[in-house]
């Protein structure tokens, strides 16, 4: 096996490197780009688990509500049967 690195080009349009140029600073482009990358998976796991507390919320608040409905119609109807 070589140790020796390889290196390529990525075409990407002047405007795009610029930009990319002064976020990086003085780093190194792989180095750059493997922490930029790193960055956006971190990104996106937080985001789904935003996305699924909120689900998750949505729901335990449905079951919440459910629970004291239940409660409510229970203590009403023994309420109904103790007026007779």
């Amino acid at each position: 096996m070589s140790s020796e690195r390889k290196y390529t080009t990525i075409p990407v349009l002047v405007k795009v490197k610029q930009d990319l140029d002064k976020i990086r600073g003085g780093k190194e482009w792989s180095k750059f780009l493997v922490e930029l990358v790193e960055e956006n998976r971190k990104l996106r796991r937080r985001l789904a688990a935003r996305s699924l507390q909120k689900r998750f919320n949505t729901v335990e608040s449905y079951i919440s509500d459910s629970y004291r409905t239940l409660r409510k119609n229970l203590k009403l109807k023994s309420s109904e049967k103790e007026a007779l």
